[in-house]
């Protein structure tokens, strides 16, 4: 019985040095999921912008010109200011009437002191007009 005492006197918990670590990376970890979620939200959205155009062409008046419009008046809808059809999306003509929408832009986010972090996003989705 005294060598169960003895081996669970010697037992220790985690320390005050092991707790502020444990805490400070939990807090890291908090502040980059709330400083980069809305970019991601942002990309999620306008991913899901571009697929909805693609699957309506019929919705779609005129060329590469409509689509764009297409997409810009969803984007006004749900509020998406930061990003510009004339400067992220590129129109490439595949063939007689399909078209590659192009989405590529990188978002530049501050963290903490000095630090910035970036993230490079890339969509594409084929639009076939009527």
């Amino acid at each position: 019985m005294s060598k169960q005492l003895s081996s669970r006197s010697r037992q220790h918990g985690i320390g005050m040095l092991g707790v502020i670590f444990i805490v400070g990376l939990g807090a890291f970890v908090v502040t980059i999921l709330l400083k980069m979620g809305p970019a991601y939200l942002d990309f999620w959205t306008v991913r899901t912008i571009m697929t909805e155009v693609a699957k309506q062409p019929q919705m779609i008046e005129g060329g590469p010109r409509g689509i764009l419009n297409a997409v810009g008046k969803r984007m006004d809808i749900n509020n998406l200011r930061d990003r510009s059809v004339k400067d992220d999306f590129a129109i490439e003509k595949v063939d007689n009437n399909l078209y590659n929408l192009i989405l590529s832009y990188e978002d530049r986010r501050h963290l903490f002191f000095n630090v910035d972090a970036v993230a490079m996003f890339d969509y594409q989705v084929e639009v076939k007009l009527p």
